[in-house]
């Protein structure tokens, strides 16, 4: 490969081994957009930088295409994570509304502080040649951002030449598929630095499926999370009001602490016939797969959506979440993007398995079937039958696993805000899912916690500090898993019939020490006696009123899947004598919303 060559603060970005902000302006149709991507990530990407692949929306109709064209840009980039985790690149994707491509890309370089931004031809490019995209590029990037034009024989050149940065040729020699994707080619680059950023005129989606940093022009004001420095970089009130455009985030995973991949060849990676990680299906295949949606397929209904049981061509069993209609079309956005955005990257087998999305005729998320349903159905379900006490302890440490991951292991803490019985489905060995991701957050590192209006949830789970003051962090879901460990012991519902809540029935046992009291009258004496302590131990810890108090996600884990610890262990997570009073606040938080 040849010599790269840099310019302006993108050099110095380089110089200084910063991760480096890499815009590819991808087309519509998915050869040429993979070959963007697989050349940019493959020959121009470091470790630590960002590729972001910006797809230009423009012609009629444009608002119209949205929904395709951001399932489209995600599904693309599916076949990449693979080779990014290796690598350790960060993702991220992006949907534009303009008539210009080439203004619309030279701003959005500006306006993100891109170093490097890379066009190539589009079969689809509104009466605009490839030559001439990359011409107003050249023309009209910012100073700081270096422009590669890459076409099927070569790149388009420059007689500027300038601070080179070299690219590696073993990360593509070692795969005879780049050799026969990619010719060689000439790389030249060319920067304007006496043109000033005009204002940006294009119009933009409204959706994020990222919330971020608040700014002070508005409380409904819509941002987005990322990590510290592009937080810094970006986190300007008017740039935000600007930019409101859709952003689709995809921080894909790589395993912490995981040094295993950084070697890899990414060149084998990229010759391996990958599939995403989901994929769009047709309207006439879930259609098909739910019988066209017969009543007789109704899995389950909630919130803002309708879950139907679907088999596919190939008998894989399927449950389609669809956006229950009379919903406003915001809304639906708003938990269609939301789900969308979290759940294409969380993988656990104690969270649910998103295999597609569907945006014709409708918003549809398509999952794994679980055999066994819903915890809730399993506890509360007029069938009779008992869950044994193997399987709901069982259940309760895969819950506390599936957590711990969102909480601790996820690029951004993720805070589910929604745990609850029926939101935990059962596999066909009872191995607990988290599910319906709708009203999840990220939480950027640096954030203690996040402040959210309105509240939103399912009363008889939420945590004092979340329902009076908005307050969202892991303690959020580690209150409302105390109140499912109650849930699974004793077999009642956080809110009964008589709108008595499950905190106000166990707070006299749990005060008196009478733990088999709680234990669920429909196990008689068929459970195990240490673990039914160790459950209600750590469920008093949970459901503390100050948050503090409550105990991390890891903490629980520890407690509830070790069989060698005494049980005196809660007592280590340093909670004053006092603090137990607490639980009257939360008796009388309980009786505000039993009402």
């Amino acid at each position: 490969m040849d010599t790269i060559e840099e310019c302006g603060d993108g050099g110095r970005h380089l110089l200084l081994g910063l991760g480096t902000r890499i815009l590819v302006g991808v087309p519509d149709n998915s050869r040429g957009c993979s070959e963007l991507l697989s050349w940019a990530i493959g020959a121009v990407a470091k470790p630590s930088d960002s590729v972001v692949a910006v797809h230009v929306l423009g012609g009629r109709g444009r608002k119209r295409r949205l929904q395709k064209a951001n399932a489209f840009v995600i599904y693309m980039l599916g076949e990449f994570v693979k080779a990014c985790e290796a690598k350790q690149i960060n993702l991220e994707a992006k949907v534009i509304c303009s008539s210009n491509i080439g203004r619309a890309l030279t701003q959005e370089a500006a306006l993100t502080d891109g170093n490097i931004l890379i066009v190539g031809r589009s079969r689809n490019a509104y009466h605009r040649s490839h030559f001439e995209i990359a011409n107003y590029c050249f023309m009209h990037a910012p100073k700081n951002c270096s422009v590669i034009a890459v076409g099927r024989q070569g790149v388009a050149q420059s007689s500027t030449r300038l601070r080179p940065r070299s690219f590696d040729d073993s990360t593509i020699s070692s795969s005879s598929t780049w050799s026969r994707r990619f010719p060689p080619l000439q790389k030249l680059l060319r920067t304007n630095s006496t043109r000033k950023l005009a204002q940006s005129d294009d119009k933009s989606s409204p959706r994020a499926v990222l919330d971020g940093p608040e700014g002070e022009g508005g409380e409904n004001q819509e941002c987005y999370s990322t990590s510290s420095h592009e937080v810094s970089r970006r986190g300007h009130n008017g740039l935000w009001r600007r930019l409101s455009d859709m952003k689709l985030w995809l921080p894909f995973l790589r395993n912490i602490g995981d040094d295993s991949t950084r070697g890899s060849d990414v060149g084998s990676a990229f010759a391996e016939d990958h599939k995403p990680a989901w994929r769009c299906f047709s309207f006439q295949e879930i259609s098909v797969a739910t019988n066209d949606f017969h009543p007789d397929n109704m899995a389950g209904r909630g919130g803002y959506a309708e879950v139907y049981k679907g088999t596919l061509a190939d008998g894989h069993l399927v449950a389609v979440k669809r956006l229950a209609k009379g919903t406003p079309s915001e809304q639906k956005e708003k938990e269609f993007l939301a789900e969308l955005g979290i759940q294409g990257h969380v993988c656990h087998p104690n969270t649910s398995y998103l295999l597609g999305c569907c945006v014709e005729n409708g918003l549809y998320l398509i999952f794994e079937f679980c055999t066994n349903g819903t915890l809730a159905s399993a506890l509360h379900g007029k069938g009779g039958r008992t869950l044994e006490w193997p399987l709901r302890y069982k259940i309760a440490v895969g819950v506390a696993r599936g957590l711990q991951y969102l909480h601790m292991f996820c690029r951004h803490r993720i805070i589910h805000r929604d745990i609850k019985a029926s939101n935990v489905l059962l596999g066909h060995d009872f191995e607990p899912q988290i599910s319906d991701f709708g009203l999840a957050k990220w939480l950027p590192k640096q954030w203690t916690h996040h402040s959210v209006v309105p509240i939103e949830g399912t009363f008889g789970y939420l945590a004092p500090e979340y329902f009076m003051h908005g307050i969202v962090d892991e303690k959020t879901d580690i209150f409302a898993f105390g109140v499912l460990l109650l849930e699974i012991v004793t077999g009642r519902r956080p809110i009964d019939c008589s709108k008595q809540s499950l905190l106000q029935w166990a707070k006299p046992l749990l005060e008196a020490g009478q733990v088999t009291e709680l234990a669920d009258p429909s196990l008689g004496d068929d459970y195990d006696k240490d673990q039914l302590n160790r459950m209600v131990a750590v469920a008093s810890r949970c459901i503390m009123r100050p948050a503090m108090w409550r105990p991390s996600m890891a903490e629980v884990l520890h407690f509830l899947s070790t069989t060698d610890e005494c049980l005196n262990e809660p007592e280590k997570w340093n909670i004053p004598d006092d603090e137990v009073d607490d639980m009257d606040d939360c008796t009388l938080f309980s009786e505000s919303f039993s009402m």
